[in-house]
């Protein structure tokens, strides 16, 4: 295999970027402009109301044996006009600390100074005719009543639906999250003028930020101590922090109402990996060849490896292996019926199987044991974020890491979890690559699907059916599952046929409309009984050939089990080969070949739909397609780091011999973007969520480079440019299936934005 070539320049240029959008302001900003007074006396009303009722509050607090909060700082609940939350937004100049962004413009806050800075910015917005502080995007404020918006917002679905039967001497044992937005400005560069003051200065905040972090962890750890215990580390993120705690419900709600900073409470999910039958295959003789030295180690967060199976031996760095559960320092795969992280390793090593090997056969890569689950395939007393940062630390030599377990329900919609939140960042600042599986669908819960009237694939839709949390994470390569084959005789038949989205396959899309799963692999399918009943179970025609464990008995070869645990590390058996073939490059490149290389199955690729992008991500990825040019394709790519409000042009002449108009063939043209970010969990949609978003535009045919220069660049080496919007917009676009914008309808697919 060989690299692809380098894309080339016809020159490199860097500048600012012309945004476009902005347009009139909404129509409530602009009423509340238009009655200034009015709009201020509601405000006022407001602030005073929050203020009296939160006073009320405290005068029982210490008769009621409640934990003692800061009184001067008051929650606040505000409706915001959208159009002005964007990564940079954030409101200190109101002394307002934002908790957590809500849909539909809508702030959880907490007011630091008692409201006085607000209150300033009200009165002088009657007095000015300026639009003092943007109060006229303050569309309204909440008057009290914590006891109904803080319950509906923090909780998740499940605990707010049994809110009012919380019992307060019951013990609950729920996630925590807990706000702190005190960014400051990134460290000035070496060589700037001031620097030696500056960086003084920079270090003297770092400073003052940990110092209010430790006062805010010691805050809270002294409320929940109050009341229960914390029962796991604090996972700190840029923006907020949260841990595993066992509370009693009297101090759930108080958590809930009252303490300023909470903006997540949620129930602790079960964390599984995949139990299966067994239908044995025959053993196989072959010549095993040990990976070359400087292979991919791959790490396998999961239940274990029987690292002494002859399959998997030749790949294990015995040294490496270690055990994270707590109590147990035993690395092998205690899971019985074959076993689930030796499924997963060797599926990483034989992807075909190894029946489709003829003799002697080097392994692809090394994998390295990351024992997580217990004997019942669970994860137990182990915060899972924590459990991230911990492998990540503790295997700084191992980039690239298979997560073949989730969650037993589909991710939370409001916020990105703390667990693939923790994930985004390690992919972001330690530069490796998490490949995750999308999740399975219960058989029960598909058996009664099918009893209730919902075909396959219809009740794929169903939210249960989505993909599982930490599956939703930004940065990671999310793996769902398709059927190898169909099959069907007199008392079973296959849910879907070869190339559908397999009967448990969770699917997107994801949060915030990103494109998950990002890719799909063969994970086996399943197959439902003609009888009526419709009955749902495995079958060995159906399962994916998988190396088992021998522990509790079997042979070594099986043909047993189906699940995105073993699509998933399919694709991670791609991603160790680039990282070989790229060992200079960060993973952005490796996520971005492989959609790139990805393919959706039969008519979905030349005529895409929604449910074929819900179903399959970008499709099925081709190592082949991945490594090779032919005379048919070539690929061209480009790495690099790019800051804040900068634009790159790249250039690429498409040859002569493509471009003639009397050529019967269509000629497919692909750009995929990969890019990581600072991440920030209190807040909500891509664009917040992320610190710095990326965005690709193009020229229109038959537009030079000057021109598209231009346009593209507002500012190029501090010098202002100018372009022809009227010749512009005569002239014609590229035909692409996925637009830029939500609602595109000349796409392919309008209800999806290549933004996301």
């Amino acid at each position: 295999m060989e690299q692809f070539p380098h894309l080339k320049f016809i020159q490199k240029i860097e500048g600012k970027p012309r945004f476009t959008g902005g347009g009139p302001q909404h129509p409530q900003t602009e009423a509340n402009k238009a009655d200034r007074r009015g709009h201020s006396l509601r405000l006022q009303q407001c602030t005073n109301a929050n203020k009296t009722d939160w006073e009320n509050s405290f005068h029982n607090r210490e008769n009621q044996n409640l934990a003692s909060i800061d009184e001067t700082i008051i929650p606040i609940f505000i409706q915001l006009n959208p159009a002005i939350i964007n990564a940079e937004f954030n409101l200190e100049s109101f002394g307002i600390e934002i908790i957590s962004e809500e849909e539909g413009g809508f702030i959880i806050g907490a007011s630091i100074d008692n409201f006085r800075a607000l209150e300033e910015k009200i009165n002088g917005f009657i007095a000015s005719k300026r639009s003092t502080g943007n109060i006229a995007n303050f569309w309204q404020i909440f008057d009290g009543n914590r006891d109904e918006w803080k319950p509906k917002h923090i909780l998740s679905e499940e605990l707010y639906a049994k809110w009012n039967e919380i019992q307060d001497d019951e013990i609950y044992d729920l996630e925590v999250s807990i706000a702190f937005d005190k960014p400051i400005e990134k460290a000035p560069e070496p060589g700037v003028r001031g620097y030696k003051k500056k960086i003084e200065n920079y270090r003297h905040k770092l400073e003052e930020r940990d110092d209010l972090l430790m006062q805010r962890e010691s805050n809270f750890a002294a409320f929940i101590n109050h009341y229960g215990q914390i029962k796991s580390e604090l996972v700190q993120l840029d923006d907020s922090f949260g841990c595993e705690v066992s509370i009693t419900g009297k101090g759930l709600k108080d958590l809930v109402v009252n303490y300023q900073f909470v903006f997540e409470v949620v129930e602790i999910e079960q964390i599984a990996g995949i139990d299966s039958g067994y239908e044995s295959l025959p053993d196989r003789e072959i010549e095993l060849i040990a990976p070359e030295v400087n292979a991919v180690e791959v790490g396998i967060i999961d239940s274990g490896i029987m690292e002494g199976n002859k399959y998997i031996n030749p790949a294990i760095k015995p040294q490496n292996s270690r055990s994270y559960v707590i109590g147990d320092n035993s690395t092998a795969d205690h899971v019985i019926r074959g076993g689930h992280g030796t499924k997963v390793a060797g599926a990483v090593l034989y992807p075909a199987g190894v029946s489709s090997i003829s003799s002697s056969f080097q392994l692809p890569c090394f994998v390295r044991n990351l024992r997580v689950l217990d004997a019942d395939n669970l994860l137990k007393h182990k915060f899972p974020a924590e459990l991230m940062q911990q492998i990540v630390d503790d295997n700084k030599d191992c980039k690239l890491f298979n997560l073949s377990i989730s969650s037993n329900a589909p991710f939370r919609k409001t916020h990105m979890s703390i667990w693939a939140t923790v994930i985004d960042n390690l992919i972001h600042e330690k530069d490796v690559l998490f490949v995750i599986s999308a999740g399975n669908i219960p058989f029960c819960s598909i058996h009664n699907y099918l009893n209730n009237s919902e075909n396959y694939p219809n009740y794929l839709q169903e939210p249960f059916c989505k993909i599982a949390n930490p599956a939703h994470s930004s940065f990671g390569i999310t793996v769902g599952s398709i059927n190898h084959c169909s099959f069907e005789d007199s008392d079973w038949k296959s849910l879907g046929g070869e190339n559908d989205v397999s009967g448990f396959s969770r699917i997107g899309i994801g949060i915030w409309g990103h494109i998950k799963p990002d890719v799909v692999e063969y994970g086996g399918g399943i197959v439902s009984s003609k009888n009526g009943i419709l009955n749902v179970k495995e079958h060995a025609e159906m399962a994916t050939e998988l190396i088992r464990s021998t522990l509790h008995g079997g042979n070594v070869v099986g043909k047993d089990s189906v699940g995105t645990s073993f699509s998933t590390p399919k694709v991670s058996h791609i991603a160790a080969k680039l990282m070989e073939l790229y060992p200079e490059e960060g993973v952005n490149l490796i996520r971005a070949f492989i959609a790139q290389g990805a393919r959706l199955p039969g008519s979905y690729f030349s005529t895409p739909s929604l449910a074929s992008i819900q179903h399959f991500g970008y499709g099925l990825p081709s190592l082949d397609r991945i490594t090779s040019n032919s005379e048919h394709r070539i690929t061209f790519y480009s790495t690099g780091k790019i800051k804040a409000e900068e634009g790159h042009l790249y250039s690429l002449t498409i040859p002569r011999e493509l471009r003639g108009q009397g050529d019967e063939y269509d000629i497919l043209i692909e750009v995929s973007l990969a890019y990581t970010s600072q991440v920030r969990r209190t807040r909500q949609k891509t664009k917040s969520y992320l610190s710095t978003w990326l965005d690709w535009s193009n020229s229109k045919i038959g537009e030079s480079f000057e021109s598209f220069k231009d346009y593209a660049l507002k500012e190029i080496e501090q010098l202002k440019t100018t372009y022809d919007a009227d010749v512009r917009k005569g002239m014609s676009n590229f035909n692409w299936k996925i637009k830029n914008f939500k609602g595109d309808k000349s796409g392919s697919i309008p209800e999806v934005s290549r933004n996301q």
